[in-house]
């Protein structure tokens, strides 16, 4: 798995071994071989050369920008594309495998109208800082999950579909329609257990175990 810090690591590992996973952090995109599904965790923003914001170049609301972790996600999904191997999103990993397909990004969800906090707690003031629990739909069911973001998909990448929207129109989860790729805009590692977490731990399992019996 990618990760912006160390100090995040604990808690998406227990959500990795949940699914039977053993995680490790990837630090180097020569080192994907030694991997059978791809963790793009959650993060800062992407900075503006990853073309993440299109035209959009100019006073930009984004903030914690690591432009090597960019660089290092973009080549690790051009590896992972090739391999067709499995990779599951959460939160910025949505926004970068959609960027990544050509897709690009509201640099701050208010730009398209949706409603901020929904998607993150602003504690009582600007900026938004804080987790925050919202309700969306997906799979015919409504369960709740837990949000920490405040950028979202504009324009939808190639050859991905949408699974779910929350009650304000943004999209909360994507899948790849050839290759396994999945991801979901909140965080499962962060939510209560309940749908809002067993759906993307089920998938992740699912995947390693499909890889295992190669």
């Amino acid at each position: 798995m990618t990760l912006s810090e160390d100090r995040y690591f604990e808690r998406y590992a227990k959500f990795i071994s949940e699914a039977e996973g053993t995680p490790q952090r990837i630090t180097s995109a020569d080192d994907l071989d030694n991997y059978d599904v791809l963790v793009l965790s959650g993060g800062g923003d992407m900075g503006i050369k990853s073309g993440a914001y299109g035209d959009q170049t100019d006073n930009l609301p984004i903030g914690g920008v690591k432009e090597e972790r960019d660089e290092l996600e973009r080549q690790l999904l051009g590896r992972a594309f090739e391999r067709k191997m499995p990779v599951l999103g959460i939160c910025r990993g949505l926004q970068v495998i959609n960027v990544f397909l050509g897709g690009t990004l509201w640099s701050d969800v208010s730009q398209g109208g949706f409603d901020g906090g929904i998607h993150r707690d602003g504690d009582g003031g600007e900026p938004p800082v804080g987790d925050i629990a919202h309700w969306i739909e997906m799979a015919g069911s409504d369960f709740e999950v837990t949000s920490h973001h405040h950028q979202g998909v504009r324009e939808l990448g190639r050859d991905l579909e949408v699974l779910s929207k929350s009650s304000d129109g943004m999209i909360e989860a994507v899948k790849h329609k050839s290759l396994p790729w999945f991801a979901v805009q909140w965080h499962p590692e962060r939510t209560e257990e309940g749908l809002g977490r067993a759906l993307p731990r089920e998938w992740l399992r699912k995947e390693l175990q499909r890889c295992t019996t190669k």
